[in-house]
């Protein structure tokens, strides 16, 4: 049943998300034609294939925040109404076990998530790597990183573990959001201002967990460093282990509120 529900979600995400993606791919290849052309014509006195240049890199920049805020507030309104909308009375009346629902629609938008943020990343790499100056001090500097760190002391497991637990944060991001639209639901009224404003209170929350927690490492940060235990290498080994205990206790937290308030506490009223 929940490759079921991870079809039917997937099916009713993949035309608009899918095009949001290709429109990513369009705007880069325009681009990136719009920088070789400037680049081949040489450095000169004000041009029309310069203004056009720069409509077309701040047509490129604000594509990109559309497609990411566009693709944020398609997968909540798909989460709400699929949910707690008029869809919800069909899904909840259907045999379905309430935690393959919460699972598919979490690992659907989780991996739409991730595509999205891949395909951004991917195109403001591939368009730097057209700006020699620019891409050339990139690389310079993640390679003084690399050997400020010793690229003995970043270990494959390392790199894994950390890739983990960036998927971790993604999925922790996108429970939060359902816990609070779940939350916002036991509100007899303005179940939506409600969920908005226990998102507020729960990044409030977590800001605060947050600095907490700098506040500690910052005031023990000499005796840690004056011990045995301290090393670059082991430091830097260590922060995914913070980075992926944070995303699981997070995952676990979001998850059991969405749950309760979706089996025991449900009003579709």
């Amino acid at each position: 049943m929940l490759g079921k529900l991870m079809k039917y979600e997937w099916k009713a995400t993949w035309k608009l998300l899918l095009s949001a993606n290709v429109l990513i791919i369009v705007m880069t290849g325009l681009a990136r034609c719009m920088v070789s052309l400037v680049d081949q014509a040489g450095r000169s006195d004000f041009r029309m294939v310069d203004f056009v240049a720069v409509m077309v890199l701040l047509t490129y920049v604000g594509s990109m925040f559309a497609v990411c805020v566009g693709t944020t507030i398609f997968l909540i309104h798909r989460f709400y109404t699929s949910t707690y909308g008029d869809q919800g009375y069909l899904l909840h009346t259907l045999p379905v076990d309430t935690h393959h629902i919460i699972i598919a629609k979490v690992l659907v938008s989780a991996a739409w998530v991730i595509i999205n943020m891949t395909f951004i990343y991917m195109s403001a790499i591939f368009l730097l790597a057209t700006t020699s100056e620019i891409f050339r001090s990139m690389m310079e500097g993640m390679v003084d990183m690399i050997e400020y760190l010793g690229a003995e002391k970043i270990s494959a497991f390392t790199v894994i573990m950390t890739l983990i637990a960036f998927v971790f944060s993604v999925f922790a991001k996108v429970l939060k959001v359902g816990a609070c639209i779940s939350l916002g639901q036991l509100s007899p009224n303005h179940k939506l201002l409600f969920s908005f404003a226990w998102y507020v209170g729960v990044y409030v929350v977590e800001q605060l967990v947050q600095s907490i927690y700098f506040v500690i490492t910052i005031y023990f940060q000499e005796q840690i460093a004056n011990s045995d235990y301290w090393s670059y290498d082991s430091y830097f080994d260590r922060q995914w282990e913070t980075a992926l205990l944070a995303g699981i206790i997070s995952c676990v937290v979001y998850y059991l509120l969405t749950w309760y308030v979706m089996s025991r506490k449900l009003n579709l009223d």
